[in-house]
């Protein structure tokens, strides 16, 4: 009976760790082109990170730091399929912050619980350290007692058990989540690796951020992404294979001035090449060097630049910027498509007929909508984000928005989100419910029932 319940527990526990988005932005980051990241696996860093002799000089730390937009989520995303592919006995487990996703997505609680699900599942004999908790039958309260399990110690606890096992760790943008959350966060990691008779000498952590804000480590390596010449040599690699610009001198010419202004962040290099690619698309070969001199240098003067370029449909940008900003939680693509409509053209509100407006339309809405620098996840709940933080940063830490308007402050923008809640939420729903009969009662499965109808043909009101 005590095994069974055990084992039972154990079940439940690793059920209620995962959560909606754990691996949101793993899957959203771009997966490196195929000439690009390969240089990361000959630096000396990285081959002195997964050497067991040199353990006791870094502990099993590496810290890669870069600018914004630099491309550290995509080498990380490449270490992880590289370690996977190349090291077949290691437990490989990951967890890549994501400041735009949901609370668990950007906090050390969220990172923990992934952690510890990813590596109690392809190590269930170590699932033996859950069997101290007792959780609540009431499955309503089972995900806020997970919240207040010390998951770090159950974390700890498990790799006391590794043995001779193998764990290789992947943790990326720490510098978007809460500052004091990472400081504790490093702190312990260093006390998990510090060689002692208790904590093995073959598990490895490799993190990667921004420079600020700066936290300082007792041991480990520290890798700079800026002026690593495999870096500079993938920038070009990608020109060379998705710049549209002719052929001969001016592909050349052009090419360099690219690689010259970019200054290693490879987001503004890709935002270039789009640019770019759309006028040669359009036979205009002889005006691409005029216009990549218009184009400004650096990531906010280039955001800036996007935004205010031919703005015929500014309230669609604007009303998209702010719900994707201000919203309570991430949108799915349908809730955002109709949150649009509710505030720029109130005529096109109807039920959702997926055979006339397609999940790919609304993917093509809101690429327009904000101008390339929105997407949807390839996450199971596929919903609504910014390319990237940096177009965050830019349009809320250095006041961006008001750049497209004076006075975009958070108030009004609520002001202007709550008239289109209430628009929506006026739409005639007569039709779409049920005749004749008394309305079931909120609790029962008939209303369960009734709200994923009328949800799924007006998205919105979910």
């Amino acid at each position: 009976f005590t095994a069974e319940f055990n084992k039972d527990q154990r079940y439940r526990i690793l059920d209620a760790l995962r959560f909606r988005g754990i691996d949101a932005r793993y899957a959203t980051v771009t997966t490196a082109h195929s000439r690009t990241c390969k240089w990361l696996l000959q630096r000396p860093e990285y081959r002195d990170w997964l050497d067991v002799n040199k353990f006791s000089g870094h502990h099993g730390l590496l810290w890669i730091k870069g600018k914004p937009g630099s491309g550290k989520s995509t080498i990380l995303k490449f270490a992880v399929q590289s370690v996977r592919k190349n090291m077949k006995k290691a437990v490989v487990i990951f967890f890549f912050f994501n400041a735009r996703g949901e609370d668990l997505e950007k906090s050390t609680v969220g990172m923990y619980r992934s952690l510890l699900s990813q590596l109690l599942r392809e190590l269930p004999d170590l699932q033996e350290v859950l069997d101290r908790f007792t959780l609540a039958q009431d499955a309503d309260t089972f995900d806020s007692q997970i919240d207040r399990l010390p998951l770090q110690s159950l974390f700890a606890a498990a790799i006391q058990r590794l043995g001779k096992r193998q764990l290789i760790c992947f943790i990326d943008a720490l510098d978007e989540s809460d500052e004091d959350q990472i400081r504790h966060l490093v702190v312990f990691l260093e006390e998990l690796g510090r060689p002692t008779t208790s904590f093995p000498t073959n598990f490895r952590v490799c993190l990667s951020s921004r420079h600020y804000p700066h936290i300082s480590i007792n041991c480990g390596i520290e890798m700079i992404l800026e002026g690593q010449e495999g870096h500079v040599q993938d920038i070009a690699n990608f020109l060379g294979s998705e710049l549209k610009a002719g052929k001969g001198s001016q592909f050349e010419a052009i090419k360099e001035e690219i690689l010259n202004r970019a200054s290693g962040v490879f987001l503004w290099v890709v935002l270039v090449v789009h640019i770019l690619n759309k006028e040669y698309d359009h036979g205009r070969v002889h005006a691409l060097r005029r216009r990549l001199r218009e184009i400004p240098d650096g990531l906010d003067k280039l955001f800036e630049d996007i935004l205010t370029r031919y703005n015929a449909r500014s309230e669609e940008l604007i009303l998209c910027l702010q719900w994707i900003l201000h919203a309570k939680r991430p949108l799915k693509r349908e809730e955002l498509y109709y949150a649009i409509l509710s505030g720029t053209d109130e005529e096109a509100l109807a039920p959702w007929d997926f055979e006339i407006v397609t999940s790919q339309d609304m993917d093509k809405f809101i690429l327009s909508c904000s101008k390339g620098l929105a997407e949807t996840t390839k996450s199971k709940s596929q919903t609504v984000q910014f390319i990237h933080e940096s177009v965050r940063d830019f349009l809320l830490g250095k006041n961006g928005i008001n750049k497209l308007r004076s006075e975009l402050d958070g108030g009004r923008s609520h002001e202007r989100l709550r008239q289109c809640c209430y628009t929506y939420i006026n739409i005639d729903l007569s039709k779409d419910l049920p005749r004749h009969m008394e309305l079931p009662k909120a609790n029962t499965s008939e209303a369960k029932d009734l709200r994923t109808r009328i949800s799924a043909k007006f998205p919105f009101l979910a």
